[in-house]
């Protein structure tokens, strides 16, 4: 299981006045971009805002969570939604067992709703993928869950199909890019990686090069315009046991 960053009462109050003099001085915008920040969340998190609203920063879906990858929104990232939970898939996938929406005391994390089995969607990067230059590497292909979701083009480089995608995080966790290219220190450890929806690098079409997505990976699109959900495909739903797109328990 990862590390968990711990938050401190006072980190948390501290980094609440600073949210609210941010307001103060005329800095509500900002405020509001930072809650609405693309961050990939676990099951059952709706927008982001509606997260940083409802969440106590109690940290149980953390705890709760046995693959060790639910993780606080770190205070570098977010003044707003610092202590909110997000995901991290280096060392661990999500099969949707719900342990982190059964601990949540707060509604934050809830049952219903589109966001209930549908996290994100994954997203090629170019020039840390292995297959987009040299040739054999299909392990993200291979390791997805869900038949359909990744395919070969006629490269065989990745291709994504979103319609089948719900953003697992199987594909990055499993990506050996990090070792297979050490030697490249501009570009992403992950030749694949997770996005939400909700983000500018969802709506890209293909791979995308590392800077692109540093740039667009947590920044939100208006509402309304997110990239839709998947509809097809038989998804993970719990230790062992798979369901079809769309279903809801």
């Amino acid at each position: 299981m990862i590390g968990v960053e711990q938050i401190s009462r006072r980190g948390f109050f501290a980094a609440g006045a600073v949210g609210a003099a941010m307001v103060g001085v005329g800095g509500f915008g900002a405020v509001s971009r930072q809650a609405d920040a693309a961050f990939v969340r676990p099951p059952g998190a709706s927008s982001g805002a509606e997260v940083v609203a409802a969440c106590d920063r109690c940290q149980k879906c953390l705890q709760a969570c046995p693959y060790g990858i639910v993780t606080p929104v770190p205070l570098a990232e977010s003044l707003v939604a610092y202590g909110t939970p997000m995901l991290s898939f280096r060392n661990g996938c999500c099969d949707f067992c719900m342990q982190c929406v059964d601990a949540c005391p707060t509604g934050a994390l809830a049952y219903g709703g589109p966001a209930e089995r549908d996290l994100g969607v994954a997203v090629v990067v170019k020039d840390a993928c292995v297959a987009w230059d040299w040739a054999g590497c299909t392990v993200c292909k291979d390791e997805c869950p869900v038949e359909g979701a990744i395919t070969l083009d006629d490269h065989d480089r990745p291709v994504v199909h979103p319609e089948y995608c719900d953003g697992c995080g199987k594909c990055e966790q499993v990506c050996p890019s990090a070792s297979l290219r050490a030697y490249n220190a501009a570009a992403s450890d992950r030749g694949i990686v997770v996005v939400s929806r909700a983000s500018e690098a969802a709506q890209a079409t293909g791979a995308v090069p590392s800077a692109e997505l540093a740039s667009k990976r947590t920044v939100a699109v208006p509402r309304g315009s997110e990239a839709a959900p998947h509809t097809k495909g038989v998804h993970p739903d719990g230790p062992d046991a798979t369901r079809e797109a769309g279903g809801i328990s």
